[in-house]
């Protein structure tokens, strides 16, 4: 199906799409994307390999900073930090909308207003079931060939990292989501 974000790349090259349903309500799983980068509330995935072979100094956040709810299009969640060999480098949010997407520019050094990569987070209100969270990770043909040889390269890492931060997410929101009492017991 169609996501927000997939203009950005007409024609992909390649297109994964992963999803995670969540019992919780989208505005209770949008903070938790909001928040994300290696010196914010991390990626929630492995850490053990973000730290013990990328030295990314990376701490999984467990609970909503409200201090890093201010993500805005164009700035970078960080895959690396500052002081990294190679500089602090990750996507840019090119497209937002409160609680149902958030879409990352995964171009770097391409051309300005050129996209190549993105990844598309997209949330759907499953009703009771909580939110379907989606994850969309698109490449285009312009690709420069370094990056494409690198994607071949780590396409199985990637993979086991996507997933391993929808469950991540999954588990803080789900667990948030639960701690809150029934709307009948809040009134």
């Amino acid at each position: 199906m169609p996501l927000p974000g997939d203009g950005l790349i007409p024609a992909p090259a390649e297109v994964q799409t992963m999803a995670v349903t969540i019992p919780a309500p989208p505005e209770e799983v949008w903070p938790w994307l909001l928040q994300m980068g290696v010196d914010r509330a991390g990626l929630y995935s492995y850490t053990w390999l973000e730290n013990g072979l990328l030295h990314l100094g990376v701490t999984n956040a467990d609970r909503i900073h409200p201090e890093w709810q201010d993500l805005q299009v164009g700035d970078i969640i960080a895959f690396t930090p500052e002081g990294y060999p190679g500089g602090r480098s990750g996507p840019r949010v090119v497209d937002m909308e409160s609680c149902r997407h958030l879409v990352l520019d995964l171009s770097p050094g391409g051309p300005p207003g050129t996209v190549t990569g993105t990844w598309q987070f997209v949330l759907h209100d499953a009703g009771d079931a909580g939110t379907r969270l989606l994850l969309r990770t698109r490449s285009g043909p312009g690709r420069p060939w370094g990056l494409r040889l690198m994607d071949f390269v780590l396409r199985p890492g990637y993979l086991v990292m996507d997933r391993a931060m929808l469950l991540g997410i999954k588990k803080r929101a789900g667990r948030d989501a639960q701690r809150k009492p029934p709307p009948s017991a809040q009134l």
